[in-house]
């Protein structure tokens, strides 16, 4: 088995299809076919489940995609380094973030380009486990996310610790305090970040409530804060969401402190245990210093 059927591999995965992987590949399929049936035979598994419509990869074709790609995306980083002599181009970077830090990270671009780093990027969005899985298997060489993630292949460098706040419509009464406490929303409906429930950060405002003694009326989550603020703003509901995506549209609404003390959700840059290139490590420092929540 060599370095092509790694390629051969990798493709029939993505596509699906052992035909137009074939066709992408500038091979004909029935060659393809036999690699990937030799690939099984070498490896002493089956990797594939052939069907009518295409294939499906089994576990352990799963596994072996996990190893594989980083290893092709290294490969081809290699050969656009080789093919730019001069390094006017330090690497093709993909970002993995959460949707809120979208403005975020552009200034962090902005800042590294004005130090002329020239790198081009590709950003991914998606929640915290999604932006975990994406860096860990080597879709993505970066990441920004919440914490804690739980995984031991990966390094991660704190950003900042990211508090809670109550978001409210112009309209409401409760905007005229300087924090808004438990008992102030006793029997109102909340809107909170879906998944929240289960993060620390949020088991922390449940705690505040029961605290008080008052049972937290949670009518629903949203996928995202934007959508959060929209629900506010156009319904019936009061926003609980980390502040650093509550100002991306607060045209008709109010940012609140929320409880005696803060809540904080700590937010990192993550990266792969043995990542070894360069434009990564240098770009993970860069971000670590211009996306840092003050």
């Amino acid at each position: 088995m060599d370095f092509r059927n790694f390629k051969y591999f990798e493709a029939v995965a993505r596509l699906g299809n052992i035909t137009r992987a074939a066709k992408e590949l500038n091979m004909s399929q029935p060659p393809l076919s036999q690699q990937i049936l030799n690939m099984e035979n070498n490896l002493g598994v089956m990797l594939f489940e052939r069907h009518k419509k295409g294939v499906i990869l089994t576990e352990e074709g799963k596994l072996l995609l996990q190893k594989v790609t980083p290893i092709l995306r290294q490969y081809h980083e290699l050969l656009g380094y080789l093919s730019d002599p001069q390094n006017l181009v330090m690497g093709n970077i993909t970002l993995a973030i959460l949707p809120v830090f979208s403005a975020t990270i552009g200034e962090a671009l902005a800042h590294i380009w004005s130090e002329n780093i020239n790198i081009h990027f590709s950003i991914k969005e998606g929640h915290s486990k999604t932006i975990v899985s994406l860096v860990q298997s080597g879709e993505a060489h970066l990441g920004i996310t919440r914490l804690p993630i739980h995984n031991t292949e990966l390094n991660y460098s704190i950003l900042g610790n990211d508090p809670i706040r109550v978001v409210l419509r112009k309209d409401d009464p409760l905007i005229a305090k300087e924090k808004i406490l438990p008992r102030d929303l006793k029997g109102r409906p909340l809107v909170l970040i879906r998944g929240s429930t289960t993060h620390s950060a949020f088991a922390q405002i449940v705690q505040r409530f029961e605290e008080a003694k008052i049972k937290p009326t949670i009518i629903g989550h949203t996928e995202t804060v934007l959508t959060l603020l929209k629900m506010v703003k156009h319904g019936p509901g009061i926003g609980l969401a980390p502040q650093s995506g509550c100002y991306q549209s607060t045209d008709g609404l109010e940012i609140v402190p929320f409880g005696e003390s803060e809540i904080y959700i700590p937010t990192a840059v993550i990266w792969r245990q043995n990542e070894t290139n360069p434009t990564v490590l240098k770009l993970k420092n860069l971000i670590t210093k211009y996306c840092a929540i003050k």
